[in-house]
Formats: structure tokens, C-alpha cells, sequence
């Protein structure tokens, strides 16, 4: 027995050591890497073309560390973004924690796959970004994203949410543009509802629950423009349509709106109390509507067949909002301020 255990330590150890070495090595290296100074090197080289760009926006990272042998983790991810217009506040999206792993097999035939998983918004959202020569692509699979935590979202629509969303990102980018991508987006939002009867539209409504139920929302990408093919939600208080187009930018906040969504508030919801009926008015009954009357603009975008149309542009981080072509608009008219001409 010990001979033929001295034989294989024979044998071995011109292939052991070796071995042992490299995994020490990868071992030790992963403890002592400097990724403090990884760390604030990634936030001032975004911060510094974000300035360069004037794209307003900043990111933050509070901590960075290994994962696995190829990888970072990182915790307390917050990108704020301002707005051109002045007094307007920031928005700010936080990621409580991100891990991404380069995969070390494609690096021997000069491709770089790197994995990624985030918890956010009280969900996860995890895929790859996989680079072969100048080609890039990104899969992305969202799980139970609760919406009434997307702050920007929240912020944009004024009013609070719920939901849970889930779906797939498919993109490919040839040469590493965006702006040539194509691909497939499939979204889903399980139990949505807006409102919540506390707090108020533009501080002078308390909206209640209103009941969407499940919103779809699909589109496809081509030559760097993502086109709506569906977005539909059909609640027993609420009817959701809408369509149009997204123009990718390489910074996907930078991405250009052409969008409009429109909805009606149907009989059910309206008769549900009293103050329902108020609000949103009575079926039949030729009273004005509290809620058109808060706002000149809600009542410019209600449209001859009941539908409340609205038009999003600009860029994505802080897009503009009017209402719709259709609607009976009044010139001069665009969301909280007058229209630049």
C-alpha cells in the first residue's frame, strides 16, 4: 500500500504542484484585490462621461467585493438622474445588491460572457451580456419586480402603484450599438392597481383603488428601433391601449419616447361609492367630473369615445408628457407647464 501511494505522489506531483498553485494563486488574488479602488474607479469614470455627455445623470456604489473566482459583488447601487428643467427633483434608481462573473472558457476563443443577477424593487432581475468581437447582446429575465417601488415610474404617473412584474429582454447589437439593435422585449404585470385612496393627484385628488388586473406589453426590435406591438390591459375598473416606438441610445436612460398610452375608467368603477361618482362622474349624468376639472389638461386629453389620451416623448429618464394628437387639445398646453415652441 504505501508503495503504490508513493508511486502516485511520484507521478502526480509534476501535475499537482502546478495545479495546486494556480487555485492558490485565483485564491489569494480574490482576497486581495484591490476592488476599493475598482470601486471608485468605476463611479468616477461613469460620473465623468455622464458629465461629458451632459446626460445628468450620477451613480453611487457603497461597497464592492469578490464573487467566485471571476466575479464582483456589489451593494447599495443607486443611479440618480436630474432633470433639464429646473426645480424639478431627482430621480433615483437603487439596486440593493448586483453580482456579475466573466465566464473564463469564451475568453480561450476571445469572446467575453459575463453573467449578472440584482436584487431590486423587491424582486430579481438576472441574464448575461455576451461580447463576440464587435457584436454585443443582452438577456434579461425579470421576476416579481413590485412596480409601486420604481420610484421614476411612481414619479412620472403621480399616483401609487402595484404590481408585480415579470418577463424577457432579447437584444442584439451589432458593432456594440444600440442604436442597430434588434430583438424582442415581453412584459407582464400580474394584480396591477393605481391608487390607493390616501394619496392625492397633483396634491388635489385621493384617487381609490382602481383594479387594472394583467398588463401586457410586447414589442421588437429593429435596426435600433423598439416598436410596440402590444400594450393592453383590460381591469373590470380600468381599460389600458397603447402603442408607438422607442429609439434606443447606447445609455439606455438617453433612449427617445414616441409613445402614447390612453385609458377609461369604466361604469363599474365610477358607480362603485359616491365619491367615485364625483370624481369621475355618474353614467348618464351630465355633471362635469371632479377629476376633469383638477387639471385642464385631463380634460384636453379626454377623447369622443371616453379614452383619456396621453403622448410620452423625449428622453426616457425624464420624458415629456401632454396630451394626445386626437384628443381635443388646446394649443400651448404640455404636463404641469406651457409648451416650448
Amino acid at each position: 500500500m504505501k508503495e503504490q501511494l508513493l508511486k502516485y505522489v511520484k507521478y502526480a506531483g509534476p501535475v499537482g504542484y502546478p495545479v495546486f498553485y494556480v487555485i492558490c494563486l485565483a485564491v489569494f488574488a480574490t482576497f486581495t484585490f484591490p476592488y476599493r479602488k475598482l470601486r471608485e474607479h468605476l463611479v468616477t469614470s461613469f460620473n465623468a462621461t455622464a458629465r461629458a455627455t451632459n446626460s445628468l445623470q450620477e451613480l453611487q456604489i457603497d461597497d464592492m467585493g469578490g464573487y467566485w473566482l471571476s466575479g464582483i459583488r456589489m451593494s447599495g447601487i443607486a443611479l440618480s438622474s436630474g432633470s433639464p428643467e429646473p426645480g424639478k427633483p431627482l430621480t433615483k434608481i437603487e439596486i440593493d445588491q448586483a453580482t456579475a462573473r466573466y465566464s473564463l472558457l469564451p475568453l480561450l476563443i476571445g469572446n467575453s460572457d459575463m453573467n449578472f443577477d440584482a436584487f431590486a424593487f423587491g424582486g430579481e432581475a438576472s441574464g448575461s451580456y455576451d461580447m463576440s468581437g464587435k457584436d454585443r447582446s443582452v438577456d434579461v429575465t425579470l421576476d416579481a419586480i413590485d412596480i409601486g417601488n420604481v420610484q421614476p415610474l411612481v414619479d412620472l404617473l403621480g399616483v401609487p402603484l402595484a404590481g408585480k412584474l415579470a418577463g424577457t429582454v432579447n437584444l442584439k447589437m451589432p458593432e456594440g450599438k444600440a442604436s442597430k439593435g434588434t430583438g424582442a422585449v415581453s412584459l407582464e404585470i400580474q394584480d396591477a392597481s393605481v391608487g390607493d385612496g390616501k394619496a392625492k393627484i397633483k396634491g388635489t385628488l385621493a384617487l381609490p383603488k382602481m383594479t387594472v388586473g394583467t398588463v401586457t406589453f410586447a414589442a421588437e426590435a429593429k435596426d435600433g428601433v423598439l416598436k410596440i406591438t402590444k400594450l393592453v390591459a383590460g381591469g373590470k375598473d380600468l381599460d389600458v391601449q397603447g402603442d408607438g416606438k422607442i429609439t434606443m441610445r447606447e445609455l439606455a436612460t438617453d433612449s427617445l419616447l414616441d409613445v402614447q398610452i390612453r385609458f377609461r375608467i369604466n361604469d363599474i368603477y365610477r358607480t362603485k361609492s359616491d365619491l367615485t361618482k364625483t370624481l369621475f362622474g355618474a353614467p348618464g349624468s351630465n355633471q362635469p367630473a371632479l377629476f376633469e376639472m383638477a387639471d385642464p389638461q385631463i380634460k384636453a386629453s379626454k377623447r369622443p369615445d371616453g379614452f383619456f389620451a396621453w403622448a410620452f416623448g423625449g428622453p426616457l429618464s425624464h420624458p415629456r408628457v401632454s396630451p394626445a394628437a386626437g384628443a381635443v387639445t388646446p394649443s400651448n398646453l404640455t404636463f404641469g407647464q406651457p409648451k416650448t415652441p
